[in-house]
């Protein structure tokens, strides 16, 4: 196949499809579609070599695919060279965004049959993944463990994969790892889930942060650390937000923002659900509470969850 596109939720799997794919061939050019276009990507993938040599074009964060946008025009040069690929390159586009099939480019790909989904494993599979994985690398831990491991990762593939990778670095191969041991070099996403409830909260989910809430409460977590958080969030999504309508290009942004392209792609999803404004009286609101709480004019969680209530969209 001349052209693919490759749609996964795994950093991961899919690394290891394009090695599979590619199989060590070093003629690879590879794009951010964050920071380029579809006219240039089809200019490179038709350039014609003088020594006939084939090569490899992989465009990730083809987002295009997915809520991203594409012309018309963009829409038929793609569907062109799908129908007409030059024989010396292989195109690969990459979307960590779940495809949206209603789209006429993601018909064309689809009629080729040119598209693989890579999903990450769940339940049953996961435990069994987790435990291939420790064994290939020859290491010995209990049912326990794994079940922990998981746990501490949130049942997420490309988190697991990195926590076993650390092992490398600290037991010796053949080792059997005791749960104590294990609890000691994994920081528990159990314990520290922070980024999933802030997610949950800009994403206006009311109903899991409403859990998030109240088991934050559960373990007395002090709500003036979410505000912080909070604060931290809005504030990116503003300034992206400000950068864009002024023109500033993606990877500017991403500079300024101190993000790579996955948290940057991640931020102009999110921004796009506020209005400007807004983003400015939520900041102003968060400041507000932090000095109501700080003064002692109101209860903590009381004021906090007061602020959420209006937040949210019932």
């Amino acid at each position: 196949m001349k052209v693919l596109l490759i749609e996964t939720d795994s950093k991961i799997l899919l690394d290891e499809k394009l090695s599979s794919i590619i199989k060590g061939d070093n003629n690879v050019l590879i794009y951010n579609y964050l920071n380029t276009n579809l006219n240039e990507i089809i200019e490179e993938a038709s350039y014609v070599s003088m020594f006939g040599e084939l090569k490899w074009i992989i465009v990730k964060n083809a987002d295009f695919f997915g809520n991203g946008k594409i012309s018309e025009k963009e829409t038929k040069m793609l569907s062109d060279y799908l129908n007409h690929p030059y024989e010396l390159t292989n195109l690969i586009f990459t979307t960590y965004q779940k495809i949206d099939n209603r789209k006429a480019i993601c018909k064309e790909f689809k009629k080729f049959n040119c598209i693989i989904s890579l999903k990450t494993p769940k339940g049953y599979e996961l435990t069994n993944n987790v435990k291939n994985l420790i064994k290939q690398k020859g290491y010995i831990v209990s049912d326990d463990a794994i079940k922990y491991i998981i746990d501490a990762c949130i049942n997420n593939w490309d988190l697991i994969y990195n926590e076993i990778s650390k092992f490398d670095l600290i037991f010796l191969k053949n080792q059997k790892i005791t749960l104590t041991e294990i609890k000691e070099v994994i920081c528990s996403a159990i314990e520290d889930n922070d980024f999933k409830f802030i997610d949950n909260f800009i994403k206006k989910d009311a109903i899991k942060s409403w859990t998030a809430i109240n088991d934050y409460i559960i373990k007395k977590t002090d709500p003036i650390k979410l505000i912080n958080l909070l604060v931290r969030e809005y504030r990116m999504l503003l300034i992206s937000k400000i950068m864009a309508e002024q023109k500033y290009s993606l990877s500017d942004i991403g500079k300024e923002l101190s993000v790579v392209d996955w948290q940057l792609d991640k931020i102009k999803r999110n921004a796009s659900l506020y209005h400007k404004d807004d983003l400015k009286e939520i900041l102003i609101k968060l400041a507000k509470l932090d000095y109501l709480i700080k003064s002692g004019k109101k209860d903590k969680w009381l004021a906090f969850e007061e602020f959420f209530v209006e937040q949210m969209e019932f």
